[in-house]
């Protein structure tokens, strides 16, 4: 997989505990232990960079990416524009077209220097292939995707852009959350824009809702970061809208 101009060589190591713990909070948790130990023998924890191209539109999948910190963004270029597809964090799978052979139907660019256990296309076809186990399990990854994607849609066709920020905000805490001083930070700098984009809105109407939030004393913000003082207060907003 070549990197892009400006891009830096991602560091290795070898797989061990954590690559372990990657493994069992992905869409591929739960595998027989050889076949466990297999995807872990073929694979390496990576860190990788900021701006670090890690897949490319219209291009055969090299690898597929099991995010264990760090944001991955997604884009989709078409009739001379680039358009925003979404955000993938912890937990989440990036380079699914390594699991079916296809070719990758939008650009994977790390937004934020991220850490993954990186599984070549190869490898993890000669496995899956022939490892009943495996076969399942990536079935069962793939429909969590399918899941996810519809409903996704029905938020945007269904809830109110204030419904719909708040309920980024909950994913994100499960995401990127990590303890405040004041509740829970959002580790991932979203931009106003990136959130607008996430959630099918404009950049202008994203900053007054995070403004109404902050007057609601449901987020405070610190620097670039969001801070959620009382998640379930948030989530009870999010059910009355």
């Amino acid at each position: 997989m070549g990197l892009q101009e400006g891009e830096t060589q991602a560091t290795t190591t070898k797989p061990s505990a954590r690559a372990l713990e990657i493994l069992e909070r992905s869409g591929l948790r739960g595998l027989p232990e050889p076949t466990r130990h297999a995807l872990l023998d073929g694979g390496k924890v990576e860190r990788l960079l900021r701006r670090q191209r890690i897949a490319q539109q219209g291009e055969p999948a090299a690898a597929l990416f099991l995010l264990g910190k760090g944001r991955v963004k997604l884009e989709r270029a078409g009739g001379g524009h680039v358009f925003p597809v979404g955000h993938r964090g912890p937990g989440d799978l990036v380079g699914e077209a390594a699991l079916t052979g296809n070719v990758a139907p939008e650009h994977a660019i790390v937004a934020d220097e991220a850490e993954a256990l990186v599984i070549p296309a190869t490898f993890l076809h000669r496995l899956t292939t022939t490892d009943t186990s495996l076969q399942a399990v990536v079935a069962r990854a793939l429909l969590e995707g399918q899941r996810a994607a519809e409903d996704r849609l029905a938020s945007l066709l269904l809830r109110s852009v204030r419904a719909r920020l708040v309920e980024l905000l909950l994913d994100g805490l499960g995401r990127w959350g990590e303890p405040h001083r004041n509740g829970t930070a959002l580790s991932a700098p979203f931009t106003h824009a990136d959130l607008a984009s996430l959630i099918g809105s404009t950049r202008e109407t994203v900053t007054l809702e995070l403004g109404r939030l902050r007057r609601a004393k449901l987020i405070e913000l610190d620097r670039r970061r969001i801070v959620i003082p009382d998640r379930d207060a948030l989530a009870r907003y999010a059910e009355s809208q």
